[in-house]
């Protein structure tokens, strides 16, 4: 087969969007290229990937299984690409980082300034996803690594500890929880919470946690982001849990912050993740090893 990278990156367009007109837009060509190169590709595998209507593209059986493929082969080309960009000096190149919301404002947000203050010409792709979403982007080469929380390391990518975080209970300020002395995690349990969904590390955590001590948390309210989480909290309508890294932001909307006894024991880790034996630019390993620099200080002062 003779197929080609730009007939990969046409196919993969359209695969996600179902639409020619969306996937010329994406991969910058015209309808009529993107129809052309599709057409060239299932004559070179063989069968048709796609049924076509004037209304919709559906893709056929055995695409969702090429679209792997392609990912992966793409995947493998961005890496090298991101890498080759800035290869030998900091003064050019992209660095691609993914990881939550939480984890990119609490954790990231002072590496981010500062590196930035120091190459301003690099260019600081920053993804704000769940964290399947996170390991998608680190396997298909869009961002050079990625942090997550994670109960088993992966096997398609290479994985380590980062960070171990310590988990506290958030509640409003003149909530039941504040009169106690000190708090357990039966004691955190025994109240109604705002819950983070599962696609977040921090809750997939805190069901670790539970499952751990044989607790459980009751909640009616589940939140998409802990901004709204946290204001819901505010509003009296029940606590809810966050590493320390979100504890800045719960200050700031006048919220109480409770250490829990023994919460080190069940701590929040955090894993890089990055593609096996892919090599970083300059620009990505230097803000790599300010990230690894900031949260062994951090930890240090934590301890």
């Amino acid at each position: 087969m003779n197929i080609t990278l730009k007939q990969l990156r046409v196919f993969c367009a359209l695969y996600e969007l179902r639409s020619f007109t969306a996937a010329a837009r994406a991969a910058f060509v015209t309808q009529s290229a993107v129809s052309k190169l599709c057409a060239e590709l299932e004559a070179e595998v063989g069968q048709p990937l796609f049924e076509r209507s004037t209304r919709s593209v559906t893709p056929c059986d055995g695409a969702a299984d090429f679209y792997a493929y392609a990912q992966e082969i793409l995947g493998t080309v961005r890496a090298a690409e991101r890498s080759m960009s800035g290869l030998r000096t900091l003064e050019r190149g992209t660095v691609g980082v993914a990881t939550s919301p939480l984890m990119m404002v609490g954790l990231l947000g002072d590496v981010v300034a500062d590196y930035h203050r120091a190459h301003p010409s690099v260019k600081l792709d920053l993804f704000e996803l769940s964290t399947d979403d996170t390991f998608e982007h680190v396997r298909n080469g869009r961002a050079d690594f990625g942090i997550v929380s994670v109960e088993t390391p992966s096997d398609e990518l290479a994985t380590r500890v980062i960070y171990r975080d310590t988990m506290y209970a958030v509640c409003a300020p003149r909530h039941a929880l504040t009169r106690k002395r000190s708090v357990s995690w039966a004691d955190v349990a025994a109240h109604d919470h705002i819950m983070l969904r599962n696609v977040y590390s921090v809750r997939r955590s805190l069901d670790r946690v539970a499952a751990d001590l044989n607790l459980e948390f009751r909640y009616r309210i589940e939140a998409g982001m802990l901004t709204s989480a946290l204001k819901l909290v505010g509003a009296g309508l029940g606590i809810t849990v966050v590493p320390g890294y979100a504890c800045d932001l719960a200050r700031q909307l006048g919220l109480r912050i409770l250490a829990i006894d023994g919460a080190r024991r069940h701590g929040h880790e955090l894993w890089l993740i990055q593609r096996r034996n892919a090599r970083l630019s300059l620009a990505a390993s230097a803000f790599l090893q300010a990230t690894e620099d900031y949260l062994r200080s951090r930890q240090a002062e934590e301890n």
